[in-house]
């Protein structure tokens, strides 16, 4: 035997034995310490449940007790002439539909004085036997039952409402706060995942249970054989097959209580099968073994491909840097290695020559910048002081009515250039001098409709159809709201100019991780992809008699709301300009 294969054998019998030895050992420790894990997860999201639920009772008998000493309730000794209770009961359920089935007042001899449903009133209350009364400091003549109705069950509240003027009481107020939103706080504390949630009362019956659980519950299923704590919580394993599954991890929890709303000895039971819990632990074994395999192959390979590897990725980059010495610009491939100091000098180097790219892209398109700033500088200064005198003079001259037509057209010749001229100032000025945004909260959508209210007649002449299909709720965006038109107009305008008779525009919003995108698209000719990288720099346009400086403004006021433009292919073959900002979003 060889040297090489002797050490090839050493090395792959010295990994299959590590593996197979941490293998064994961190499935049992992973094991242990994951079952531990899920048992106080398990006893700390009980405990939780268990507090949601005396937090939703306490709050019903809570609400009871203001209800109780209202005024209006004293309208029980004249039988509610005037309805004025049932109104308010009525009021009090709508503003928690969800939660009540009926709220009713009762005189003292049981007949219903007053209800949230008018056909309740002048009938007797039914005769409940089974109320238990709450205790606590704070919950004097308190009663709480459970009564089952043709469309479902409820938890009825008792509570006696005093009399204002005389000692003694009046009549009674009932609360029936219906079950399904008891059940509703069992459901989303599990949100449809692999444990489930059963509510047992004092007496081991289960009461209510999660989705899909208490679909499969037979009636009156008791479950006093599983351990529930007096106080506290507790975790433990249990044969689930009395309701359908094998071996459980439980977490159980009793109601604490406090010196104002004393526990009513219910519990809850949050369960997660076994072959669930413990999933992560065969995945690992399994995991490790193809570890194994993984390593072994690769140790081999490593064994004699590693000098290949260091070196060829060097040469590469050698040769790279003398091409790039002699004008061939195409950035290098990262090597396919799995030495982390190579690719990351490869990193290093690639981000080394874009950076350079942006950094000469950025020192040309300050140039250019610059170049406008003179210009607008000398424009603003030189030219519209002339161009002013112009407009009045021609102004002045189209008041006379001794002009023929022909006059008349010359006139309008001036009076339409010297607004051109005035508006080219203007966008030299803006692109040059850019004004800080007044940022304010605005409606995107408002600032959209009056745009397109604005171009409406001009795309009607030019037989184009603007289309709006916008995210279905408001979106409150705080930008500059002048500015922020100025982007839209000189999108769809530009849209105007590219599509044919008949064409369509389409505008759009919508939301996306966080993240506010605007779209203008169209059915035009699209932006070619050589020149897409161009499409925003100072002076590139494409249409005759344009300067060039219209999206270079876009992107300016994109920029300074926190935002990213760019261009891709609209849905009908055109171009779609994407506006994205990530922040300044009120939802």
């Amino acid at each position: 035997m060889s040297t090489r294969s002797a050490l090839l054998w050493a090395f792959s019998w010295m990994i299959l034995g590590s593996i197979l030895v941490m293998a064994a050992l961190s499935s049992f420790a992973f094991r242990r310490a994951m079952q531990s894990e899920i048992a106080e997860n398990l006893r700390f999201s009980a405990s939780v449940v268990k507090e949601r639920v005396d937090t939703f009772l306490f709050t019903q008998v809570e609400d009871m007790r203001v209800w109780r000493m209202l005024q209006v309730m004293q309208d029980i000794r004249v039988g509610d002439v005037d309805k004025r209770i049932s109104n308010t009961l009525s009021a009090l359920r709508a503003g928690q539909q969800n939660t009540y089935e009926a709220l009713i007042c009762t005189d003292g001899a049981g007949r219903i004085i007053a209800a949230s449903d008018p056909a309740l009133i002048g009938t007797t209350m039914p005769q409940i036997s089974n109320w238990k009364n709450l205790s606590g400091t704070k919950l004097k003549d308190v009663s709480i039952a459970r009564m089952k109705q043709a469309d479902g069950r409820v938890v009825v509240l008792r509570t006696a409402i005093p009399d204002a003027f005389r000692h003694g009481v009046i009549g009674n107020l009932f609360v029936l706060v219906k079950w399904d939103a008891i059940e509703d706080l069992l459901d989303n504390a599990v949100r449809g995942g692999p444990r489930s949630l059963l509510l047992l009362g004092a007496d081991g019956r289960v009461l209510g249970a999660s989705n899909p659980l208490r679909h499969h519950l037979l009636p009156h299923l008791r479950l006093q054989q599983w351990p529930v704590p007096a106080t506290g919580t507790t975790s433990y394993i249990h044969d689930g097959s009395a309701i359908g599954y094998g071996s459980l991890l439980v977490g159980a929890a009793a109601s604490a209580g406090d010196e104002q709303f004393n526990r009513l000895g219910w519990h809850i039971l949050m369960v997660e099968p076994t072959s669930v819990a413990f999933r992560p632990v065969w995945n690992l074994l399994w995991g490790m073994l193809l570890l194994l395999l993984l390593t072994l192959m690769l140790g081999v390979w490593i064994a004699s491909r590693l000098a290949g590897k260091i070196a060829q990725p060097i040469v590469n980059l050698t040769e790279f840097t003398r091409r790039f010495r002699q004008g061939n610009e195409a950035l290098p491939e990262v090597p396919a290695t799995t030495m982390t100091e190579v690719a990351e000098l490869f990193g290093a180097y690639v981000a080394m020559i874009e950076a350079l790219d942006r950094s000469r892209e950025n020192l040309v398109r300050a140039g250019k910048l610059a170049v406008i700033g003179e210009m607008a500088a000398v424009m603003a200064h030189e030219i519209r002081t002339p161009m002013s005198i112009v407009r009045s003079s021609a102004q002045l001259l189209e008041r006379q009515p001794a002009h023929g037509d022909e006059e008349r057209e010359l006139i309008g010749f001036i009076l339409s250039e010297t607004e051109r001229l005035n508006r080219l100032v203007t966008m030299l000025l803006e692109c040059a001098r850019p004004k800080p945004p007044d940022f304010r909260p605005h409606d995107l959508h408002s600032i959209i409709d009056s745009v397109i209210n604005l171009i409406a007649s001009r795309a009607e002449t030019a037989e184009v159809t603007v289309e709006r299909d916008l995210e279905a709720r408001a979106v409150m965006f705080n930008c500059d709201r002048e500015q922020m038109m100025q982007v839209l107009l000189n999108l769809v305008l530009n849209a105007l100019e590219m599509v044919q008779r008949g064409g369509k525009i389409a505008v759009s919003t919508w939301l996306e991780s966080g993240a506010l995108w605007l779209s203008v698209a169209d059915d035009g000719p699209g932006v070619p992809l050589p020149i897409r990288e161009h499409i925003f720099d100072p002076f590139f346009t494409r249409r005759q008699g344009g300067i060039g400086l219209g999206l270079t403004v876009v992107q300016q006021i994109v920029h300074a709301h926190g935002g990213e433009i760019g261009v891709t292919d609209s849905s009908w073959g055109g171009a779609a300009f994407n506006v994205r900002f990530d922040t300044n979003i009120d939802r």
